[in-house]
């Protein structure tokens, strides 16, 4: 380590790079002229592309809604999903809330043990009580233990509520 710098001039580099992405992140946000594809885009990308947008929705949320689909794909990554959650929450849970459960309906045929219980996990970060409840009644009419197993890990939150 470079002991010519002190431990606040150190921080001061920090502070600065963040205002930097900070005036960069406003700049797109009010200048690009497609944003959503470009955020499309990155989505797609690069773990860094990935992680960038995932922040900049989180901060700036205009563009969660039409991106809900692929953000519901990306909260089954073990990687990105506590992330894509937080992006998908940042929006108006009024709004996202009904969609959200439409997009986990429509992944649940597909879904192995594990979808299942991180799409549990994001209905359950957005506070979606019905949604939970809907899927726990799925999880106990399906076939494969594992998911069974699912049901009832959450079963027990949704009946605390009711």
């Amino acid at each position: 380590m470079d002991s010519s710098k002190s431990d606040q001039d150190l921080w001061a580099l920090v502070v600065a790079a963040e205002q930097q992405v900070a005036r960069a992140r406003a700049d797109f946000y009010r200048n690009a002229g497609a944003r959503q594809d470009v955020l499309v885009a990155a989505l797609q990308g690069s773990t860094w592309e990935r992680g960038t947008a995932l922040a900049f929705l989180q901060r700036l949320p205009d563009d969660v809604v039409p991106l809900l689909g692929q953000l519901v794909d990306i909260s089954m990554s073990p990687k990105f999903a506590l992330e894509a959650r937080k992006a998908i929450a940042s929006r108006n849970p009024q709004v996202t809330r009904p969609a959200v459960r439409r997009l986990v309906e429509e992944r649940l045929s597909a879904a192995d043990a594990d979808d299942w219980r991180r799409l549990a996990e994001l209905l359950d970060f957005l506070g979606d009580r019905e949604g939970i409840r809907e899927l726990v009644a799925r999880a106990a009419a399906n076939g494969d233990p594992e998911i069974r197993e699912v049901g009832e890990d959450f079963s027990e939150g949704s009946e605390e509520s009711s």
